[in-house]
């Protein structure tokens, strides 16, 4: 059962380039200097759906372009069937 679902953009404390810049990935791997065991992963151009579940915490949905998901190198992960089938050319 969901209690709260909203979709909100994700955003980052300094502007980044736009994901439409040819040589710019969209995203942004970085550490804070003051918190240790932990890195933050920035997407650019990318929307979130946030949901609460009764148990088990948050659920985070992101809709990431295929070249976003190919830069990240979730292609890698999955079979290349799984991946034809989510991202295939006639999608």
């Amino acid at each position: 059962m969901t209690l709260h679902q909203e979709t909100v953009p994700l955003r980052s404390r300094e502007p980044s380039p736009p994901p439409s810049e040819a040589d710019e990935p969209a995203w942004h791997l970085y550490e804070e200097v003051f918190e240790s065991g932990a890195v933050h992963l920035e997407l650019c151009g990318v929307s979130a759906v946030l949901s609460t579940r009764e148990q088990g915490g948050p659920n985070v949905v992101l809709r990431l372009p295929i070249e976003t998901a190919k830069q990240l190198g979730l292609h890698t992960i999955v079979s290349p069937e799984r991946w034809e089938r989510a991202c295939g050319s006639e999608k």
